[in-house]
């Protein structure tokens, strides 16, 4: 028998889980699948990406469809400099693909779906102005109008600093008409929550937190090279908070580090990664390995999982796979924001410069603390962060809207 019909709007295509959007986005869609018949409408960035389509097709009875949008550095800065001029926020209209508008007018016309998944906030400009009975469910992967405010605040180009300081204020009034676009909202961590209830106003009770989960049988603890000398960071690295984290930590905080343990080494692990992120591997003790396919390995060569985030929102994938992994870890209070960890139980949390670098440094060199940490953190992902208990929660809000 046939379920009932979602239509199911990605930023970003769910295929290969080689970034922690993609990652969450697969794992929702595969939870959904289970009660619902859905059908994939995503964008590309690149031709090459359609062929990762067909590992998908088996979720998506509906079918997939890969839709491309045309970034060019031309057109991203005409986007750039139109955004001040029209009000409209950067990184929603720079992604504005007629054929993606017409292929949810084309799948909407049907009257086969029950609901509209908008996968990600930029995907919400697709949502028409009336979906004929349609339910909205907008997934935040993050607070968006976060990220570039923090960036506004840590930036060391002045120029982006003004920018961002503009951008942030024009994506969040996008974000409190998608809010109110929305017959409910799924935010992926209690603060988070509160943020978007904030921005949100009146009807606040359409916002439900539903954290973002972790493979814990895909990311079981592998044997660690004793005494390993080797920081690790995974993420993609086109993403500027990841790529502010890692110039940071370069320059401020792997010196401080190699002052104490002068055979330290740092693997950047992460697809994409930008010229400046390449940068980073003129130092002879930095390795930048760009997309992997699997970042597991890499666990095993891991004395210290760092995650030195300044900017961001919502949860890091990163460090659930990774305490999941049994990695002993180390990141800045935004970075493990959102997870319920606590400072000296799973991880080691540090804000400054100085602080990572001896946070750092205590991981090296006690291997009783990062067997703790490690064997807690693990015990945290198994009982909390399943992902079949996080989709019976997701199933449940579904279950909920529909019967209104």
């Amino acid at each position: 028998m046939s379920k009932p019909k979602v239509l199911f709007l990605a930023h970003l295509l769910p295929w290969p889980l080689d970034g922690g959007g993609q990652i969450k986005s697969y794992h929702v869609l595969r939870q959904l699948a289970q009660a619902y018949d859905i059908t994939l409408l995503a964008l590309i960035r690149t031709p090459d990406e359609a062929k990762n389509t067909e590992p998908l097709r088996e979720l998506c009875v509906g079918g997939v469809e890969a839709i491309p949008i045309h970034r060019t550095r031309v057109r991203n800065a005409l986007a750039a400099g139109r955004a001040p001029l029209t009000g409209e926020s950067f990184i929603v209209t720079r992604d504005n693909t007629p054929a993606f508008h017409a292929a949810v007018a084309r799948e909407l016309a049907t009257g086969a779906y029950v609901a509209l998944h908008v996968d990600h906030l930029q995907m919400a400009q697709f949502v028409p102005a009336a979906t004929l009975g349609v339910k909205v469910i907008l997934d935040e992967h993050n607070v968006e109008y976060r990220i570039p405010q923090r960036l506004a605040e840590t930036a060391k180009n002045p120029l982006w600093r003004v920018y961002a300081a503009g951008e942030w204020k024009r994506l969040r009034e996008f974000e409190r008409g998608a809010l109110r676009r929305a017959d409910r909202t799924l935010a992926v961590s209690d603060e988070d929550k509160t943020t978007l209830e904030d921005l949100l106003g009146p009807n606040k009770g359409r916002i439900y937190t539903l954290p973002i989960g972790v493979d814990t049988d895909y990311f079981a603890p592998r044997p660690r090279k004793p005494a390993s000398k080797t920081l690790v960071s995974i993420g993609t690295m086109y993403w500027p908070p990841n790529i502010d984290a890692m110039r940071w930590f370069c320059a401020e905080i792997l010196p401080k580090i190699k002052a104490g343990e002068s055979d330290t080494r740092l693997t950047i692990v992460g697809a994409r990664p930008t010229d400046e992120v390449l940068a980073l591997a003129a130092d002879p003790a930095v390795t930048v390995t760009g997309s992997v396919p699997d970042v597991r390995p890499y666990g095993e060569d891991c004395g210290a999982f760092i995650v030195p985030l300044r900017s961001g929102s919502g949860m890091r994938v990163k460090i659930l796979n990774a305490l999941a992994m049994g990695l002993p870890t180390v990141s800045t209070t935004v970075g493990a924001e959102g997870i319920d960890v606590r400072d000296g139980e799973h991880i080691l949390l540090a804000e400054t410069a100085e602080e990572f670098a001896a946070a750092t440094l205590r991981l090296l060199s006690e291997p009783d603390l990062s067997a703790r940490l490690a064997a807690n953190g693990r015990r945290l992902m198994e009982e909390r962060y399943g992902w079949d208990a996080i989709g019976t929660q997701l199933r449940q809000n579904y279950s909920e809207v529909l019967a209104r």
